[in-house]
């Protein structure tokens, strides 16, 4: 388990990271959603040691986790949003070269340099030059480098950026096989990645976690259609659960089946007509283009 708590990082007097606390469990995806600027790409460049947090603790498995990290340099790699290989090598020379970079004995390096190459499909490229592939084929090649110390958990920051389709699909099922074992902490702004991928997200704006949820278990959406839609109407609402208007509908989270009822109850009593009613998930495009919304 990973641990985060009350983790700030200021930039001069803007500030990246606010007091952010995060558990991350052992395996699977476990996703950070949020705009450019949100903060993603500070909290993952600190847990890879890559900058240093102003306050906050960071601990794994119940230990310190940059002592772990120095004592093992298999506990995690970062495939960034920029490619981080050598343009001029070929794809066999940026793997060779990358892989001795890790301490690892003959054996294991093969077989770490086996398994990235398998992974991301490179076995036909080997011999071409990186600055000659094409977007999709060094997206692959960074992920592959990123699998070289066969990493407990892996960081991967905006991983399909720029690439088309196919490539993308391709990618994101590499990734989804990669979490079976491992630990992926996948940072993205394309809601319908997080939403194939991720078996935990936190939603992230202006360095602040809004709210994290597995995500087969989060609160449930209600939405109700008035037969009047009028402010009086709206402000009798607002006495059972805080509402958010929006064109023709209103919406509230952290609700549940017994609110449903409830509601129902409170309708008849208040003589509230209600034209629809319904509960269901939230879905993240809610909560991306509403975090204020606390579910």
């Amino acid at each position: 388990m990973l641990h985060v708590k009350n983790l700030s990082k200021n930039y001069g007097s803007f500030k990246a990271l606010n007091s952010v606390s995060l558990e991350l469990p052992s395996n699977g995806i476990f996703a950070l959603l949020g705009v450019n600027g949100a903060g993603k790409t500070t909290l993952i460049s600190i847990l890879c040691g890559i900058i240093k947090a102003d306050s906050g603790e960071i601990s794994y498995n119940g230990k310190s986790y940059f002592e772990a990290l120095r004592q093992d340099s298999s506990l995690c790699s970062l495939t960034p949003q920029e490619f981080a290989f050598y343009p001029t090598l070929s794809v066999k020379e940026n793997i060779d070269f990358f892989s001795q970079i890790n301490s690892l004995d003959a054996k294991k390096r093969k077989e770490t340099i086996d398994f990235a190459i398998r992974v991301c499909d490179l076995e036909e490229h080997m011999r071409k030059c990186a600055a000659n592939l094409s977007g999709g084929l060094k997206r692959r090649l960074n992920l592959a480098i990123g699998l070289l110390n066969d990493p407990k958990i892996i960081f991967l920051d905006e991983p399909t950026v720029g690439i088309d389709p196919k490539t993308r699909e391709f990618i994101l099922n590499s990734i989804k096989n990669l979490a079976r074992d491992r630990l992926i902490v996948y940072t993205s702004h394309y809601m319908h990645e997080i939403d194939f991928l991720a078996d935990e997200i936190a939603v992230i704006d202006k360095g602040e976690i809004l709210t994290s949820f597995k995500s087969s278990g989060q609160s449930k959406v209600l939405t109700v259609e008035l037969e009047e839609h009028s402010q009086t109407n709206i402000k009798i609402l607002n006495e059972f659960l805080p509402f958010v208007e929006y064109s023709g509908y209103m919406q509230s989270g952290a609700a549940n089946e017994q609110d449903l009822t409830r509601l129902l109850e409170f309708a008849k009593k208040r003589g509230l007509n209600l034209k629809s009613i319904s509960l269901s998930s939230p879905s993240l495009q809610t909560l991306f283009l509403n975090p204020e919304e606390k579910y």
